[in-house]
């Protein structure tokens, strides 16, 4: 197996999007990334997704999405992969945010296509050949969610860059599972599909999909690890109450909106609840009623 090959395996099984961490002055809160990246590892999360949309990038500096990554690969030492998101409007962009990426200690790089202005398929497998191009020696993951960013991952766009031997698969953020099949269906052999919808997780296991992302997943890991463990052994009633648990989850959340994933961490005591303008952190109704709802649902874990 090739070393890329060796590279892309690895993304496999539940992988957490991390909300990035901010301290009481509004800067980036390293030790909480190092910390919450541990404490994931050893609830058994498969891997993490950096700087992503759950991470804020488009609110983050270059130099701080770089130092996040540099202190998730610290924390996770190479026991999980580590996939860095270096999506922004323009290519150029994404090249500078590769490089200080794959320098601060990235194992994965993975976009969006360009956003901010209206791009036909030709220009967004350019922007992705790019950026393959610039960063030969790392995996490339595609990342679509065009209800985000206007552009879309498209079949065609996947075929036009099958050549590209380090883009090695696709995380899909659409929440289209008709799209998804479409474009696995124009992939290569061994092109990884990673589903970032959780409510599509028993469909990502039915179909033998590598892997999912969550962004709730980093606030409440049990419920998706219990899953991945259950779709492992075959275990399909094991997976459904999984599953049962992880919609709850979702809604607690608010379909994993940022400031509440952040709230759930700061009642664990792993990171600070601030979100950055134009977000909001909760009220102190929010919050007390996200606490009643976690003692709820997950009664054991202290809430």
């Amino acid at each position: 197996m090739s070393g890329m090959s060796e590279a892309a395996d690895r993304l496999r099984g539940i992988i957490a999007a991390l909300p990035t961490p901010f301290d009481a002055g509004g800067f980036v809160d390293e030790p909480a990334v190092r910390r919450l990246v541990g404490w994931l590892i050893a609830g058994g999360i498969d891997g993490v997704f950096v700087c992503g949309t759950t991470g804020e990038s488009a609110l983050l500096a270059g130099d701080e999405r770089a130092a996040v990554v540099k202190a998730a690969a610290e924390a996770a030492a190479g026991r999980a992969p580590v996939i860095a998101h270096v999506g922004a409007p323009s290519t150029a962009q994404v090249l500078e945010l590769a490089y200080r990426c794959r320098d601060a200690g990235a194992d994965v790089l993975a976009a969006v296509p360009p956003y901010c202005s209206r791009c036909g398929d030709a220009e967004v497998a350019a922007h992705f050949a790019a950026l393959a191009g610039a960063v030969p020696d790392r995996p490339v993951l595609l990342y679509n969610i065009p209800q985000l960013t206007v552009n879309a991952v498209t079949p065609a766009v996947v075929t036009t860059l099958s050549p590209v031997p380090n883009i090695v698969g696709l995380k899909d953020s659409s929440g289209d599972l008709d799209g998804l099949l479409r474009i696995a269906g124009s992939a290569r052999p061994g092109f990884r599909l990673i589903v970032g919808t959780d409510l599509l997780a028993v469909q990502a296991a039915a179909l033998g999909w590598p892997a999912i992302v969550s962004g709730p997943a980093s606030a409440v890991p049990a419920p998706y690890v219990a899953l991945w463990d259950a779709r492992a052994r075959g275990s399909w009633a094991e997976l459904s109450a999984a599953y049962r648990t992880i919609t709850r989850v979702v809604a607690a959340v608010r379909n994993g909106n940022i400031a509440w994933i952040k709230a759930v961490l700061a009642l664990r005591g792993l990171a600070g609840p601030s979100v950055r303008p134009p977000l909001r952190p909760l009220t102190d109704s929010e919050q007390q009623a996200l606490r009643a709802e976690l003692q709820d649902l997950l009664p054991g874990e202290g809430f």
